[in-house]
């Protein structure tokens, strides 16, 4: 049976996160309610990180905003925001806290415990915001830009930009967001050897949902890939 996290277990999280984020609170309260998830407050929404999680989301998306317009002088507006969208989605921050330790160190109630941390993914996205939020508030815009650089700068790349630009890419970062596969599959090809022409499917948890042409496999794939984000986004 899961049990309510004690005093002791909560403090221990606490100096771990502060060794992680390099940064020691003057309002550890403020820290605690960053890693709290709502199912341990008994319904004292006050006390959870989704209140913080609201003002991290418009500060992490406004550092990134700043550090991508400085750093890339040249690119257009569609590409700075192809560049910031791709570090501050969902799956690419869950797996960046995950890498970084913070999993345990969510304080979950005991029901969530229980089913064995469901939420996890979506929880570490959410404390990625919250944890900024925190630094923010106790300490500044200077601090909070001081960690957001720290752990999402070095991932700003051109080699990130170009793989966001390509549809397959994009398409499998939402599929995968939503819990679904994405595959793909030739059904067809013809013409002759020096200009074939291939005819690709792609099939979301083994159901097609469009099909494509293209001159090479790879080009069909992708044609096919960008008419589902065309359904789904549009």
């Amino acid at each position: 049976m899961p049990t309510r996290i004690s005093e002791t277990e909560i403090n221990r999280r606490l100096q771990r996160a502060e060794e992680l984020l390099g940064h020691c609170f003057a309002d550890r309260a403020l820290l605690q309610q960053a890693l709290t998830h709502a199912s341990a407050t008994e319904g004292n929404p006050e006390d959870d990180y989704e209140r913080l999680e609201f003002l991290g989301d418009s500060v992490v998306g406004f550092l990134i905003a700043d550090a991508v317009f400085e750093r890339y002088p040249k690119l257009p507006e569609g590409d700075l925001t192809k560049l910031r969208v791709s570090v501050i989605n969902g799956s690419f921050l869950s797996e960046l806290m995950a890498e970084r330790g913070f999993a345990e160190l969510i304080i979950f109630g005991a029901s969530e415990q229980g089913m064995g941390s469901r939420g996890l993914p979506s929880a570490l996205e959410d404390i990625y915001e919250s944890l900024t939020a925190a630094l923010y508030l106790d300490a500044g815009l200077d601090e909070a830009k001081r960690w957001v650089l720290e752990s999402l700068g070095p991932y700003l790349s051109l080699e990130l930009l170009a793989a966001a630009a390509s549809p397959k890419s994009r398409l499998q970062e939402i599929v995968q967001e939503r819990g679904r596969q994405v595959s793909y599959r030739i059904v067809n090809s013809e013409g002759p050897a020096h200009a074939p022409c291939f005819t690709a499917a792609a099939l979301i948890n083994g159901v097609e949902k469009a099909r494509a042409s293209g001159s090479s496999k790879k080009e069909a794939e992708s044609a096919a890939a960008a008419l589902v984000l065309e359904g789904l986004l549009g």
